[in-house]
């Protein structure tokens, strides 16, 4: 008889690069996930739009870039990004699955 398995929930932490738009608006990505990326209309949004676009790549069966949990280190240049630019830690639900106790 095959092993049940249960879905849950483990909160891991993103790293992603918030660069300035046109009008206060802001570009976000993942380093080392280039086709992860969203827009915030203010500063206000980033984590919110940051955290969609994860789902979405998750939804749709995409790898997540590594997690702070699993040693992914803070990007340390930005200078090939616009200017203002800051690095933004994003906190992101991860379903795991797991064999279910008997």
């Amino acid at each position: 008889m095959a092993a049940a398995t249960v879905k849950e929930e483990r909160m891991l932490h993103y790293y992603a690069i918030a660069e300035a738009g046109d009008g206060g608006s802001w570009w976000i990505s993942f380093p080392g996930r280039d086709g992860i990326v969203s827009a915030a209309d203010d500063a206000g949004q980033i984590v919110q739009q940051a955290q969609d676009a994860l789902a979405s790549a998750a939804m749709h069966g995409g790898r997540l870039p590594p997690s702070i949990e699993d040693g992914a280190a803070p990007p340390d240049d930005l200078s090939e990004f616009q200017s203002p630019a800051m690095v933004v830690v994003i906190p992101f639900a991860v379903s795991v699955a797991r064999a279910a106790a008997e």
